[in-house]
């Protein structure tokens, strides 16, 4: 199962140079060997060895800097050259990539795994400063997912699938068969330890240490916990911390924000609290939270516990559709008292224009008005009732069944590569 992306004609179009970046595992150096007609190929190794690669004539491994000077002598003569995990090669060579640039005539792409290598690249000492465009290989985009997988799947699947398969280092784990939810259940233990290592390798990029407390902080965010203020009180009576101070965790979720791990989303009318913070992967949020609860037993997770965590990163997911649909920004709001939340508010110069409850299962008429009230009594002009199973009941401005959803992520698919072509 491959996933078609947008960004994939952006790198094969472009004619600049560039530096590809992003977290770990998600997909760069497969968009890069699969659609980027490139002549020359090395893969910066941690030994100071590269996998130098050129077009036809197999691969050798080589000192590091003998593998940057065959690229460099290529891409002065017209070639495209990449190199690959360009975050472990040695700074020294970046003045010689520097002068190589006065005379090239062909085109070099650096890719790297650390999303700190791009702060020293563009930094103004950087000898680089100015030679590479920026180009950030996220997550898979909701809507190429969602689209990808609609070819295969009835739309309820399709979607479920997508919103896992953002990571799209899990189509390389599990067979792309039935549910998806059937297919995590029954390889829990080698997606857990898959994840564990995943998130190892961040923060070893990143030249940081996978220490106890951001470790316990993951898993934390992982288990539903999202207030700083929380936060800081479990990890401090842990021993994590020596002040509960929400200041402290504070930065902690910042810096793995940074790192590609932790996403923010604005709170809107939520009492005490102006961000929630979650996992940017759902993939890795309901991994860990798994490990949590089931990794010290030899039973396999609950079909009803993965489907129950999968249902809040649902309206995460589809929150973020429908804000890159309609150009607006996502928020969330969780209500006082117990009363539960508003799946997905979305918001123009910080007021609200539409808000959305969000079911994989069906509405009852009950429940859809509720929903629709509740929205209402909070002063947004506008509600939507969204179900992967059927069409809602009309008693809302916006309603939006499994096909409607489909629709939705094939014409912003379609948009996002128009405005590939126009650039």
């Amino acid at each position: 199962m491959i996933i078609e992306r947008w960004e994939a004609e952006e790198l094969a179009k472009a004619r600049y140079w560039t530096l590809v970046y992003g977290r770990r595992k998600t997909g760069k150096t497969f968009l890069l060997r699969r659609y980027l007609d490139w002549d020359v190929y090395a893969t910066m190794g941690r030994s100071g060895l590269c996998v130098l690669e050129v077009r036809g004539g197999g691969a050798k491994l080589v000192p590091v800097r003998e593998g940057v000077e065959e690229v460099m002598r290529r891409v002065e003569k017209g070639d495209v050259g990449v190199i690959d995990e360009f975050q472990r090669m040695p700074e020294g060579l970046w003045d010689y990539i520097a002068f190589m640039r006065t005379t090239a005539e062909g085109r070099l792409i650096l890719c790297g795994s650390s999303l700190s290598i791009v702060r020293k690249v563009f930094d103004r000492r950087s000898p680089l400063l100015a030679l590479f465009a920026p180009f950030k290989v996220d997550l898979v985009s909701p809507a190429d997912a969602i689209k990808s997988f609609s070819e295969k799947f009835r739309p309820r699947e399709a979607v479920m699938w997508a919103l896992l398969a953002r990571d799209p280092w899990l189509l390389g784990i599990v067979e792309v068969t039935g549910s998806p939810i059937d297919s995590i259940r029954s390889n829990f233990r080698a997606l857990v330890s898959c994840v564990s290592g995943l998130v190892g390798e961040i923060f070893e990029e990143e030249e940081r240490r996978l220490t106890r407390l951001y470790d316990a902080t993951l898993r934390l965010l992982a288990l539903g916990y999202w207030s700083s203020r929380d936060l800081a009180h479990i990890l401090y009576d842990a021993g994590l911390l020596e002040r509960a101070e929400p200041g402290v965790v504070t930065g902690v979720l910042d810096q793995m924000t940074r790192m590609g791990l932790v996403e923010k989303v604005p709170l809107w009318r939520t009492r005490g609290a102006r961000v929630y913070y979650r996992h940017r992967s759902s993939l890795v949020s309901l991994l860990l939270y798994l490990d949590e609860e089931y990794g010290e037993t030899h039973a396999l997770p609950s079909r009803a516990g993965i489907e129950s965590r999968l249902g809040l990163e649902l309206q995460f997911f589809l929150g973020e559709l429908l804000a890159e649909h309609k150009g607006l920004k996502r928020a969330y709001t969780i209500l006082p008292g117990g009363k539960g939340d508003i799946d997905i508010v979305l918001a123009r110069k910080g007021k609200p224009v539409v808000a959305y409850e969000v079911k994989a299962g069906s509405f009852s008429e009950k429940e859809a008005k509720r929903a629709v009230e509740r929205i209402k009594e909070y002063g947004v002009p506008r509600a939507g009732l969204i179900s992967l199973t059927e069409k809602p009941p009309e008693v809302a401005e916006e309603v939006l069944g499994p096909e409607d959803i489909l629709r939705l992520a094939e014409d912003l698919a379609r948009r996002e590569r128009e405005s590939t072509w126009a650039s």
